[in-house]
């Protein structure tokens, strides 16, 4: 169970493409937060020529904007870390320097506009419940301040102002909601992807459990009755425990050649089963697979057997040793001077971890995987290629 909590390769790979998707989402949605910061500048540039300005105003509009800012960027982050319920201190405390930001700016369209540049953010980051009576406020408010507009605007032209301020609201909001929509759907593929590759690795230990449970069960049971009956009869009964005692024994040779006629089966996998269960979990771990050359193929029972092994050895170092966006498994027959009849297996992939000479496979995998294919008369070469990729190759006799 410890070494399941320890972090793999396919979950760093995963842990990198959601820290790097999270940035890129972040990022196009801070252009959002620097309308914010604009609004007040173009405010005092456009209403600066048109009359005079309360020298707090913009003083004022500048600090709200900055501090709305910090306030924004906190809220993002927390609803791209998962949080569906923003800190509602920081929540509320944006709304009111909305409202502020709002009051201090000169011009009727950038005082809507301030609120509409918080509104396109601030209403996916809370329950829809909350959002729908914050936004009726927020289209309320410049009704409210429009008794205080210092540049006496005309009934008229604020509310066209209002309306195009609201559908301009409405424009940034589909920018936003398109940028978090992308970040969930993300976030969603990628777990599942690593939810899956353990699902696979589950389901097969829960098989060989279970096999070993439903094999083992009926044996081990009857040699612990067998032996008990023995201890008792031991002293009263010689003969008949001596009997019992080599019904234990028969009983135990029956047990170990059923445990060995299972593990050879579990290592004799059929070949077109094995490529489509390490194709399954590689695709469940973000890789392209592809397949050549196992339509028509046959091979004899010895060559079907080394190349699953290759194959799995193949997998498993794709999905320790890489971050491999893509894989190719290959079959290809040919013939040999000296091996006849040959079977060549090949499992390549990409973007291959450190060196690439298979003393970083775990355990002995490549070191023993050789010493099988050697001892049926074949060859396996592991190598780097030019393009930082992986290859492992191995020709079986037939």
């Amino acid at each position: 169970m410890r070494q399941d909590a320890t972090p793999t390769d396919g979950d760093r790979k995963n842990r990198r493409k959601l820290r790097i998707a999270r940035r890129v989402i972040l990022g196009s949605m801070l252009v959002l937060v620097l309308f914010v910061l604009l609004i007040p500048a173009l405010d005092v540039t456009m209403a600066g020529s048109g009359g005079d300005i309360a020298p707090w105003r913009p003083i004022v509009s500048q600090i709200v904007a900055l501090s709305l800012s910090v306030l924004l960027f906190l809220l993002l982050r927390g609803r791209l870390d998962g949080r569906r319920e923003p800190d509602r201190r920081i929540y509320w405390a944006s709304i009111a320097l909305a409202v502020i930001g709002s009051a201090t700016v000169q011009m009727p369209l950038y005082s809507m506009f301030f609120l509409a540049s918080w509104w396109a953010i601030g209403i996916f980051v809370t329950p829809r419940r909350l959002a729908t009576v914050v936004t009726l406020g927020l289209l309320a408010t410049p009704w409210l301040l429009f008794p205080f507009d210092p540049m006496a605007t005309d009934p008229l032209v604020h509310l066209v102002v209002w309306v195009v301020s609201s559908l301009w609201a409405l424009f940034l909001a589909v920018g936003s909601l398109s940028s978090l929509w992308l970040w969930d759907i993300t976030n969603e593929a990628v777990h599942g992807q690593a939810a899956r590759a353990r699902l696979a690795v589950t389901e097969e230990r829960l098989r060989f459990s279970r096999d070993m449970h439903d094999l083992l069960g009926h044996s081990l049971s009857a040699l612990a009755v067998k032996a008990e009956l023995a201890s008792r009869l031991a002293e009263r009964a010689p003969e008949r425990a001596a009997m019992e005692m080599g019904e234990v024994h028969e009983l135990a040779r029956e047990a170990l050649h059923q445990v060995r006629t299972a593990v050879n089966g579990y290592r004799e996998i059929d070949l077109a089963d094995e490529v489509a269960a390490v194709s399954a979990v590689l695709s469940a771990n973000g890789t392209r697979v592809s397949v050549t050359g196992l339509d028509g193929l046959e091979p004899s029972p010895r060559q079907a057997s080394l190349a699953a092994w290759v194959v799995r050895e193949g997998a498993t170092n794709v999905l320790r040793h890489s971050d491999a966006g893509a894989c190719q498994i290959a079959f290809v027959t040919t013939r040999g001077a000296d091996m006849g009849r040959a079977l060549v297996v090949e499992v390549a992939n990409d973007r291959a971890h450190g060196r690439g000479d298979g003393e970083e496979s775990s355990g002995n995998g490549l070191a023993g995987l050789s010493e099988r294919v050697a001892m049926a008369g074949g060859a396996l070469s592991a190598s780097r290629t030019k393009d930082d990729g992986f290859l492992l190759r191995a020709v079986i006799p037939s």
